[in-house]
Formats: structure tokens, sequence, C-alpha cells
């Protein structure tokens, strides 16, 4: 069956490739019983383009409202790739698009300046993670920034922002040592750069506070593994204070300093499990902890405005739930997510809502509201009363995408492993599936609304997608995430298998058709779950996966400084036994061992895995005759962040795995025509 498809699929491509206006043609229908059954029915969903998750020129997002409250600036698609646009709070106001392009990885960064007249963006063209910030003035209609940061091959981001209604900010850069950032101030009005804090090599991070000034900085202690370290506080007389010291692998992360409360607020799990919300006061050293969860870390944490301390925060169980710690703030935002609700506004009650930015008085503020099929970005007045709805809304997608559904099950030793669970619209029974592993190990999957992203796309062909926070994931506290440690290979790759039980057990997945997707750790765990075969999976996808261990250790960036957190999970790659141990555990050391087909995919300009690691696996499968499909893009890095390459991506992705599970393919798309 696999070989027949494969053959109809290179003869629509080659005759979609020939006959432009036939473009629409190739889609190739669903093979698993289920799904033929759904479709017989009519009830499977219908099948979207590919184009419409990786491409959408619909789509916009990310507002963000000026510090005098009077401008917006948000991302959107301009012309034929991303941008950014600005336009005055007032209805119907003209929009100014900015053709900035793709920003690289996670999106980039953009934000107001403290004027509201300048906006500063970051860009990173090649993947390679060297990101260049620019500064754009708003009152001028055409894109003409300054380059903050013109050098090449150097890592530049912004650190916070000056004054209330200055034109500066500060930035971080490793020009002079790339191990290293020492701390600038920039100023928009003068498009001058001055150095104001010169890293001595120990230098972690820089922290500015509420009135716009440096007032602290993360030091590490002077120990190789770059482990301990203190938060330190300027003084007047410009003496550094101690204010907290931090072990290796405790946190304690400064999120606000404000110098005229005399307090300090953070996220810490020093001497607990869970991360927890944290109060210092200066003055009298005492500190109190303000909110904390029995089951997971605190997340995101909300403040109303530039000064002052939190109002509230996000936890994460399974379904993310906002609490509020001054209710008057909540009880106002409650209030504006029913008013949107009425006026049409909202499609849900929403899951969530939280504060996102605000003019420093307090009139207007920026809500995210969020539910199963709706992710709503509203502009609300408290003067006036006012909400207005700022992005596209989305009414089709409950008709045609699935909701995110948190799920939970206790591992064979007894701890208890979280996860969401996606399945395919109008298919009763168990369906093909696909584990997509996330990467880190040190991150989570959370849960999101339906919306045209890649994840639903997997769906919308008619594959379950299950997700896994496996031990080693952050977000459930200390003794999960260490569960871990030299465990990669081994009771982490069990977790994921033991999940995937749990489906099959649940009626969700056909255990007969399953498939395993990740990226950088997820790709190695997708190496590690087909040569461990705890399952019958059908095919793989490897996305810039780890496949030697020691290879990452030896060529680390050199402005990371975690090293002593990989040394404990995986090794010293320094001493032979560990070494050897850690090889034994990396794919290359067992590549044997895979059967199932697999697609490979790269950036050639990761700085985090290199390509080297997927050529070696693929040139060692090929050498056996084992059949592996490889896309290596010349302009990504770590992640693939291009539409125009994504969408040729996904598109492999789409067909390969309607090859192994039997799922749809929407055929050849004809934006795959546009030049990269």
């Amino acid at each position: 069956m696999m070989k027949t498809q494969w053959m109809v699929r290179t003869a629509c491509r080659l005759s979609a490739l020939a006959l432009a206006g036939a473009l629409t043609a190739c889609a190739v229908s669903p093979q698993h019983p289920q799904l033929q059954a759904a479709q017989v029915a009519g009830q499977l969903a219908p099948l979207l383009p590919v184009r419409a998750f990786v491409a959408n020129t619909e789509r916009t997002g990310g507002f963000v409202m000026s510090p005098d409250g009077e401008r917006l600036l948000w991302s959107q698609t301009v012309g034929l790739d991303a941008g950014l646009a600005v336009r005055a709070v007032k209805a119907n106001a003209p929009v100014t698009a900015y053709p900035v392009g793709n920003q690289g990885r996670r999106g980039g960064y953009y934000n107001w300046l403290p004027n509201s007249r300048h906006f500063v963006f970051s860009k990173d063209d090649q993947g390679n993670e060297n990101t260049r910030l620019f500064v754009q003035d708003a009152d001028q209609g055409t894109l003409a920034p300054w380059v903050l940061t013109p050098a090449q091959g150097v890592r530049s981001f912004v650190v916070g922002m000056g004054p209330e209604g200055s034109a500066r900010l500060f930035v971080a850069s490793n020009q002079r040592d790339r191990a290293s950032f020492d701390l600038y101030e920039a100023d928009a009005g003068s498009r001058k750069l001055r150095e104001v804090g010169r890293n001595n090599g120990l230098v972690l991070h820089w922290l500015i506070d509420t009135q716009g000034q440096l007032a602290g900085r993360v030091r590490q202690l002077a120990r190789p593994d770059g482990s301990d370290s203190v938060v330190e506080l300027l003084q007047p007389d410009g003496q550094w204070r101690v204010l907290q010291t931090v072990g290796g692998f405790d946190s304690f992360w400064v999120l606000r300093i404000d110098n005229a409360a005399r307090r300090v607020w953070a996220l810490s799990n020093l001497g607990r499990d869970k991360t927890a919300l944290v109060e210092l006061n200066l003055d009298s050293g005492e500190q109190r902890v303000l909110a904390e969860h029995e089951r997971v870390d605190l997340g995101q944490v909300l403040f109303e405005g530039r000064h002052g301390g939190p109002v509230g925060y996000v936890v994460e169980p399974g379904y993310p739930q906002v609490q509020h710690l001054n209710s008057a703030f909540g009880q106002e935002v409650q209030a504006v997510a029913a008013q949107a609700l009425k006026q049409g506004l909202l499609t849900a009650p929403p899951t969530t809502i939280v504060r996102r930015s605000g003019s420093t008085d307090g009139r207007r503020v920026l809500l995210r509201s969020q539910s199963d099929f709706d992710t709503a970005e509203l502009l609300w007045d408290r003067q006036t009363g006012s909400v207005e709805r700022l992005n596209s809304q989305f009414k089709e997608l409950a008709e045609v995408l699935s909701p995110t559904v948190p799920f939970e099950f206790n591992a064979s030793d007894g701890r208890k492993i979280a996860g969401y669970l996606i399945r395919p619209r109008g298919v009763k029974g168990a369906t093909p599936m696909v584990v997509e592993i996330h990467g880190g190990p040190w991150a989570r999957d959370n849960w999101l609304p339906a919306s045209y992203n890649t994840r639903q796309l997997l769906v919308n062909r008619g594959y379950a997608v299950l997700q896994v926070n496996f031990r080693g994931s952050s977000g459930y506290g200390r003794a999960h995430l260490e569960a871990a440690n030299r465990q990669t290979n081994g009771r982490v790759q069990q977790d994921i298998a033991e999940a995937v039980q749990w489906a099959v057990d649940q009626g969700v997945a056909d255990p007969k058709r399953l498939a395993v997707l990740g990226g950088s750790f997820g790709g190695f765990s997708v190496l590690a779950q087909l040569a461990q075969k705890p399952h019958n999976y059908r095919c793989g996808v490897n996305v810039v996966g780890v496949a030697n261990w020691p290879r990452v250790m030896e060529n680390w960036p050199p402005f990371w400084r975690n090293l002593h957190y990989f040394t404990r999970a995986y090794g010293d790659v320094n001493k032979p036994e560990e070494r050897a141990d850690m090889l034994r555990n990396s794919p290359v050391s067992y590549l044997d061992q895979i059967q199932a087909p697999l697609l490979v995919i790269h950036g050639a300009n990761d700085i985090r895995v290199l390509r080297q690691d997927s050529d070696d696996v693929v040139n060692a499968l090929r050498q056996r005759g084992h059949p592996v499909n490889y896309l290596v893009f010349p302009n990504e890095g770590h992640s693939i962040s291009k539409w125009r390459n994504r969408l040729a991506m996904w598109r492999e992705v789409e067909d390969f795995f309607a090859d192994c599970l039997g799922g749809q393919s929407a055929g050849f798309d004809y934006y795959q025509l546009m030049p990269r």
C-alpha cells in the first residue's frame, strides 16, 4: 500500500509542476478504516490545504500598547512575508505596515520604547541565533530603521527599557567577547550607543528596574561548570550588594525591581520543590511567599503597569488557571470578558483571560482571551468601558478543528505524568496517532486553543496527536525535573511509551498505526523510540534531533552557561567512562536497530545541534539500504521558521504520514511554486 501511494503522489507532483493550472488535484483519500468510515458518513472534517496552517495571510496578533496608550504595534503578514504594523488606538485609524521580514526563531522580539514613538525589533536572518536589533520611528511611513547592532556574527537582545517618556533602552551584546554580554544604553533620538556595564566574564544577566536604570545583575560564582550564582543590587555608591545566593540547580528568577517601593519580586524554588512567587523587602530583608501551587510551578506572573507588585499569576496543572492577587482588578477583567461575550467579540466564555500590556496611566489595557477554539486580543478602555477586538475572528474553527484536552496517568513506578491529547473530528474508535515529543528536555507542552497551527494540521489529516510531559519536563517541580538525570535514554523513554499505551488502552490510538515526531531532544527521542520499539511504530520524523551527545557537549555555544545541567543529566564528556556511557546512549550507537521509515529535517545553521548529527543518521541508514528522506534548509537553524520552508517541510511530513499511517493528504499546494 505504501509503495502504491508513493507512486501516485510522485506522479501528482510531476503533473502539478508541469500543469500549473491543475494544482488542486492529487489529494489522497484516507486509507485507515476508521477514517474511511467517517468520510463515507460525511463526518470527517473538511481537508484544508497545508498553506492554511503555515502561511495564513489573514493572521494578525501579538498586539502591544504604547506607553502613552495612543498607539498599537503588532505582527501581521506584509506582502508575501512577515511584518509589523502600527496604528493609532482610535477606531478606523489608518495602518502603517513595515515589511521587516521573518524575524527568526519563535517569532523574534518587538516592543515600544518609553517615548511611544519608536519601536525596537529583532531579526535572526539565517537561524544561527546571531540576533540583530533595529529601531524604527513609527512617525515614518516607510521602513528605515536605525540598525542598533550592525555587526555580523554577534548576538544582541533587549534587556529593558529606559526612563518613562525617554527614547532609551538597554541592550546586551557579545560583540567584544562571544562568551559574555556587555550592557549598553541606546538612545533612539540621538542614535547613540554607550556602554554602561562591562562584563568581567561572570555576569549572566543584567537587571533594569522600574525607573529605567541599571539596578542589578546575576553573577556566576567563579566555577568552571557555570553553576552557583548570586543576585546583586547596585548601590548608590557604585558597589554591589548581595541580595540572594542561588545554588547551581536552584531557580531564583527576578521579575521586577521597584526601588521606589523597596521591593523585589521573583519566581523561586529555593528550599522547595515547586517554584513560587516571592516578594523581598529591600529594607528589612524579609522574604514572603505570595503564591504557590501544590501540583505545578507558577508560570506567567501578571503586573498591572510599569510600577508596583504583581496582580495575578497563571498555573497550568491541565487547563491553564488565572489567579488574581488583586481581587478588584480580577473582577474588572471578568466583567470585561462577560461584556465581550455579550458583544459577540468572543465565541465562548474564556478558559483564561490575562493582561498583556497597557498604558502607563492604566486607562487602556490589552487583554488576551483564550477558549477551546478562539484566541482574542481585546482593547479595553477603563475610562469609557468600551471593549474592541483587534485580531481576526475565525468562527469556523469550531467546525473544522479539534479541542486540546489535558490528561494524566500514573507511570509504572507511580510518578504522575501529564500531557495533552487532540483527536480528529467526526471519527469514532481508535485512529492513527502521532506522538509529538517536546524538546528541552527542560521544557513542557502547554494547553493551546485550536488554531491554524501544524499540530492541528496533523489532526485535520485524521491523526490523534499525543503530547507527553515526561519526567525531565519543566513546570512540575524540581523532583519531576531531576528524575530524568541519566535516564534520558531509559526511564524518560519509558514514560513516553507508557503514555502511548495509555492512549491505546483508552481506545484513542490504533496500536498498528503509530508514529513519532519531535525536534531537538524530541528528535533524539524519536530515534530512541524507533530503536527501542516499545510499540510497533510505523515511521518517525526527526527534526534537528540529537544523535551524538558528546558532540553536543564539545560544540557548546560560547554564551551558554548551563553546562552543569547537562553534565548532571547526561554525564561529563571529559571523563572517559562517562563519555563512553553518553555515546552508548546516543542514537549513533544504535541506528542499526531502527527498522521503521524515517524523515530527517535539519537547519544547516543550527548552533545547538550541528547538522553533522543528522548527516550521520542519514548516511548510516542509507548505507544499509534503510528508507530515509532528508530535508536540509540552508537558511535555517534550530527551528524551521520561514513560511516557505515550513510549507516545504510540512508538505513532506503530510505525504510521509499518509504513506505510513493511512491518513489524508491535500496534495501539491500551489504556494510551493513561490521561490524560496
